[in-house]
């Protein structure tokens, strides 16, 4: 009867260390100190299936090439060896798991060892130094059943456990990348427009006032065109931790689009002069961080910003109306250019309004072919025509003809300025093959046509010009493109590259409106360019001008120890020409010898 009670006694301690943790190592470990106790162990190993991920696993089919692996020891050292480096031990498990046994006593030197099976995928090894009673090993199945039971409950509560943890990573991953930035690290557009939602409601319950700041960030296209994307992306960075530095806990600083960067400021007050005042130490304090230098491997570079802003204290603004506001300002920032920021007024959106509706109109007045182009006689002090200038007319059919002044800005603001190009590219071409079949004077040698920034940018830019001048069979000799001296400030080299293949074909270069601009003398000698054109700005009043005077004479100097022509423009005044002559400048146009003239027109005064 006390055998009976004491393996009953055995049994019930076994069983209850089972089910004391989940986890599945405490588990174990609890169960072979136990068995220390009740069994009289000297040493107890637990050896179990393991995943590719050093898991333990449970497998109830067999396979006999697998092999267990330790998963925990009590006591964990045996001789000062942990019995996970013990191989000898490890090889016996295996060979008793391979077996396929239920249980086993072996001795191995003066060591004796009990294996029994736990389910169908571990060990369990008692080291003793007497055999374990018969009686005592019987009643150990229901044990290791229950033992191989919990395991497999443990292996899959830590499976689950792992996996809610992965799922809860993999969510919180979804959800940053669904509101930050993937480069900068900043909040998105998306998690922005959010905040600003939530800012409008606070403003209403709090009585405050709440400012979006846009940030558009300029000569930021040229550092990716020039250096590449992988500077660009390290200026963007280095731009986003200024502003978060700048901004700490003042607002919510996030990615807005590209190059641009928006700002959210809440609790401001309802007094606007307040208001105001903390929003332009803001905007300073921006514009100063971002005018920095920002310094790599690669190089040093300097950029500058345009801030357009928005306020808001109530609920008669939404979201997208504040946003398009801010962007407004920006843009109406960007193209006054000295106003680094500015808020954004009613008017704005009226201006922006009339903008693409002009806009719309050049695309119609492309369509309708509502474009011409009139010619500027050229003449010589001998009053003979040496040439003409092309120059667009728009004649608009509810506003008559439209000054360049308005619509070419306009359109170099889009593609709309390339198709204006090939439009008078062509109609140039055209114009000087009739002109070819006319008997000219021989004073008479070129048309000239404006080359726009966008045009010479393009890398086909000389193939397009050799195209339309073998498409209409002119000679060469009779086309004349005239580049401002400020577009020569992109690609220098692509430009002269060019102008070089135009200047082998036999097509002349110009360089207009010469002082106006930032030209350098370096790269100016190194250009084709057969002439310079005077400015009209230097050319009124030269007579009475000494500063006119003064830079005219500059320009003609220049040009003959450069072996270049030199021609004025805007002659108006007899004084203008008689002043022109005696500086030794001997070509000219301007309304003093004659107006742009129609096609038609200007034929007639040749044949005059």
């Amino acid at each position: 009867m006390n055998i009976a009670m004491h393996i009953m006694s055995i049994q019930h301690q076994l069983v209850l260390a089972i089910d004391k943790d989940p986890d599945l190592k405490k588990m174990l470990h609890q169960f072979l100190s136990l068995c220390s106790l009740s069994l009289n162990s000297t040493n107890s190993h637990i050896f179990l299936i393991k995943d590719n991920n050093n898991n333990p696993a449970y497998q109830l089919n067999i396979n006999h090439e697998i092999q267990l692996k330790h998963y925990v020891s009590f006591p964990m050292k045996k001789s000062g060896l942990l019995s996970s480096e013990d191989t000898k031990l490890f090889d016996l498990v295996n060979q008793f798991f391979q077996n396929n046994r239920d249980e086993q006593e072996q001795k191995v030197s003066s060591t004796l060892y009990h294996f029994f099976k736990i389910g169908d995928f571990g060990v369990l090894t008692i080291e003793r130094e007497k055999s374990l009673d018969q009686a005592i090993r019987n009643a150990l199945p229901p044990v290791l059943n229950k033992l191989a039971i919990s395991t497999i409950a443990a292996i899959n509560h830590h499976s689950l456990v792992i996996e809610i943890k992965t799922r809860q990573r993999v969510e919180e991953k979804i959800s940053y990348q669904a509101s930050h930035d993937f480069l900068t690290g900043l909040y998105n557009r998306m998690k922005i427009q959010e905040f600003l939602a939530s800012a409008i409601d606070d403003c209403i319950h709090q009585e405050q006032t709440g400012a979006i700041l846009l940030i558009n960030l300029t000569g930021f296209k040229n550092i990716n065109d020039v250096m590449g994307y992988h500077v660009g992306d390290e200026v963007l960075k280095q731009a986003a931790v200024r502003l978060k530095v700048l901004i700490k806990d003042m607002g919510i600083v996030a990615r807005f689009n590209g190059h641009e960067f928006i700002i959210l400021i809440e609790s401001l007050s309802l007094n606007n002069t307040k208001a105001q005042s903390i929003i332009n130490d803001v905007i300073a304090d921006i514009i100063y961080a971002m005018e920095i230098p920002f310094e790599f491997v690669e190089g040093r570079f300097s950029l500058s910003c345009f801030i357009g802003y928005e306020t808001f204290n109530n609920a008669s603004k939404g979201v997208q109306d504040i946003l398009k506001n801010a962007s407004i300002a920006v843009y109406e920032a960007f193209k006054r250019g000295k106003d680094k920021a500015l808020p954004y007024n009613e008017v704005m959106s009226k201006q922006l309004n009339d903008h693409i509706s002009y806009t719309r109109e050049i695309k119609q007045a492309l369509a309708f072919n509502e474009f011409e182009l009139h010619y500027q006689p050229q003449y010589d002090h001998l009053n003979n025509m040496i040439g003409a200038e092309a120059l667009l007319r728009w004649n608009n059919p509810l506003r008559g003809y439209e000054s360049p002044a308005v619509y070419i800005p306009i359109a170099e603001e889009s593609d709309l300025i390339m198709q204006i190009s090939s439009y008078v590219l062509q109609q140039a071409c055209e114009d000087i093959r009739k002109l070819q079949q006319l008997p000219l004077p021989d004073t008479f040698k070129q048309v000239s046509i404006n080359i726009s920034a966008k045009q010479l940018a393009k890398h086909d830019f000389a193939d397009t010009i050799i195209l339309a001048i073998k498409k209409n069979q002119i000679s060469p000799l009779h086309l004349k493109i005239e580049i401002t001296e400020s577009i020569m400030m992109g690609d220098i080299e692509l430009s002269i590259a060019c102008l070089e293949k135009l200047h082998d074909f036999g097509v002349e270069c110009a360089i207009d409106d010469f002082g106006t601009g930032y030209s350098s003398l370096a790269y100016l000698k190194r250009l084709p360019a057969s002439l310079l054109k005077i400015d009209r700005s230097f050319v009124t009043d030269i007579h009475k001008d000494p500063s006119n005077h003064a830079i005219a004479n500059m320009v003609i100097k220049l040009a003959n120890s450069l072996n270049m022509e030199v021609i004025a423009e805007g002659v108006e005044t007899k004084q203008e020409l008689d002043s022109l002559i005696a500086l030794g400048c001997y070509q000219y146009q301007g309304f003093y010898f004659s107006r742009p003239l129609t096609f038609n027109k200007l034929v007639e005064s040749l044949e005059a």
